[in-house]
């Protein structure tokens, strides 16, 4: 959502307090009750929503991230005994392949990053490289943290990307549920009128919370306030 409907929502949290808070003093007009607990339902769906994929997304990023951080801790401890191997097997390629530096692999994208990975731990598993690795204390069992490691990052880095794209796509959604809550809110503003009689500081703090302010630092203006 733009900024503006950002503040939107703001707003709306506040008016949503504010009626919660006062509830007692609304019940006094049957129908702003009602138009409230609507104004209020339709707030907390976009509310739940919004925080529901924002933790899903933050809780995925941080596997993503922890697993990449084991990958490169554990990582040059392979690579260096694959070159000794490499060495000793007279394989060029092989030591082509396992020639990385630190440096290189935290510039390598997510994905390139797998596939590199990948590539360095099929090379461990070769009929003629595992036996040889073994001989320098990193069996299959010894790379075991590296290979979990790696299946981690595979899986919540993709993870990561499909949530970030469903936050996206959910946007659109929620700013069309906005638009509703804002349609609810105008109905309560109508409603609220009645209380320029009933109780007028009811009413008057209704309009203060119905401000939206600009969180670019701006004044306060009333995009539909009672009374306008």
């Amino acid at each position: 959502m733009d900024k503006f409907k950002e503040d939107q929502l703001v707003m709306c949290g506040r008016v949503v307090d504010y009626v919660t808070e006062n509830a007692d003093s609304i019940a006094a007009s049957e129908i702003a009750a009602e138009q409230a607990a609507e104004v209020t339902k339709i707030y907390t769906k976009i509310s739940g929503a919004r925080g529901g994929t924002a933790k899903r997304t933050k809780k995925l990023t941080e596997a993503a991230e922890t697993a990449h951080t084991t990958l490169l801790d554990l990582l040059p401890a392979l690579l260096g005994p694959l070159g000794r191997v490499a060495t000793r097997l007279g394989d060029d390629d092989l030591r082509a392949a396992v020639t990385l530096s630190g440096k290189q692999l935290r510039k390598l994208r997510p994905l390139a990053f797998i596939g590199v990975v990948g590539a360095v731990l099929g090379s461990a598993a070769r009929a003629d490289v595992a036996p040889e690795l073994a001989k320098q204390g990193l069996s299959a069992a010894a790379l075991k943290p590296l290979v979990k490691a790696h299946e981690n990052f595979r899986t919540a880095q993709p993870a990561t990307r499909k949530t970030i794209d469903e936050r996206v796509l959910s946007g659109a959604a929620l700013e069309d549920l906005l638009g509703e809550l804002m349609d609810e809110l105008r109905e309560l503003d109508e409603d609220m009128k009645a209380f320029k009689l009933i109780d007028r500081p009811i009413y008057d703090g209704y309009v203060q919370m119905r401000k939206i302010i600009d969180s670019g630092g701006g004044k306060g203006k009333g995009e539909v306030t009672p009374g306008a």
